[in-house]
């Protein structure tokens, strides 16, 4: 499988306008207990914004956030770290698997085993390459929603172009959309 280009369209300089919508992904990530970032996560925390610029697009090409949502039901679902800990193969070892949680949540507070995986989240590649592109349709203006948008579906074998184009949204009508606002 190959990974679109980009294109010779101006470039953003330096990625940080975007950390905010990694951050936002992180967020998400970790909320459902996944150790990666991908574009469903940054979508869904899109099509959450009530007055984002995503989800005006979004509404305009007459998909609603429940579509997104419901669209991205298989990817985001929730994983409990808790069920990866096998107590009884600890056992054989002869580690208890109750007293390590003690301590540790003696020392790092309630929980402190299930979120030791949580500060170490891996950026999908789509991701990557989707937040470059939508600082390209950004150009010289601020990042916002609607180019994370665009930037998600140039890249068309990720999760969130695969969700939007299963509820009719291409590239081509939501630059047609951005394009007729500005």
């Amino acid at each position: 499988m190959r990974m679109p280009t980009r294109g010779a369209r101006p470039r953003a300089k330096t990625i940080r306008p975007a950390e905010g919508y990694l951050s936002a992904g992180a967020e998400e990530a970790r909320r459902l207990n996944h150790n990666y970032i991908g574009t469903e996560h940054v979508l869904s925390v899109l099509a959450r914004r009530p007055n984002g610029a995503a989800t005006r697009l979004l509404a305009e090409l007459g998909v609603t956030a429940a579509a997104v949502e419901h669209g991205l039901t298989c990817w985001l679902k929730n994983t409990s770290s808790v069920a990866k800990i096998d107590a009884q193969a600890l056992a054989t070892l002869g580690i208890d698997l109750d007293s390590v949680r003690e301590r540790l949540e003696q020392s790092f507070g309630p929980g402190a085993l299930e979120r030791t995986r949580s500060a170490c989240l891996g950026v999908c590649p789509r991701l990557k390459l989707a937040l470059a592109h939508a600082l390209d349709h950004a150009s010289d203006t601020q990042l916002g929603d609607e180019h994370v948008l665009l930037g998600m579906l140039t890249v068309p074998d990720s999760v969130a172009a695969r969700v939007l184009a299963e509820l009719g949204v291409s590239l081509e009508t939501a630059q047609a959309a951005v394009d007729a606002q500005s």
